[in-house]
């Protein structure tokens, strides 16, 4: 049985790709491929595109979540091609810094679930830093513990 080191949270957004170092082959290298992200984890980033980047490529990951924009820096620790002739890339954070900021983009993406859902429920608009402090307030520490922290 495969066991993970990290856990993954699924995070579905679209985000841009660039990359950081020439391809060996210069042919193939292609900056700001689009994609959308598929899950999120203290390692790293797994998102699927239409474009094949080869491993061990030094990427930046540009990732937008409820407008807010974040840029993470990691290299393509795999590449596999699905159905469709699309590739399903995963990315390996390269430094602590950049886990902090995978930890921050999926904090905002459930912020934001539990506004949407509160907001549906009560029929209501609620202001992004109000349901913030109540979500730091209810779930921080469980969130926490997920990342080893």
């Amino acid at each position: 049985m495969e066991r993970r080191k990290y856990i993954r949270h699924p995070l579905n957004y679209p985000l841009k790709t660039r990359i950081l170092q020439e391809n060996t082959d210069s042919r193939k290298v292609v900056n700001h491929i689009v994609g959308e992200s598929d899950n999120i984890g203290e390692g790293g980033l797994q998102f699927t595109t239409c474009c094949e980047i080869e491993v061990g490529t030094a990427v930046a990951i540009d990732v937008s979540v409820e407008d807010r924009n974040f840029s993470l820096n990691g290299h393509v620790t795999r590449c596999r091609r699905c159905r469709g002739g699309r590739y399903v890339i995963a990315i390996s954070f390269d430094t602590s810094n950049e886990l902090l900021k995978a930890r921050m983009t999926e904090q905002v993406v459930r912020i934001e679930l539990l506004k949407k859902r509160l907001e549906q429920r009560y029929n209501v608009a609620l202001d992004f830093g109000c349901v913030a402090k109540e979500w730091i307030k209810r779930y921080s520490t469980l969130f926490a513990k997920q990342y080893d922290v």
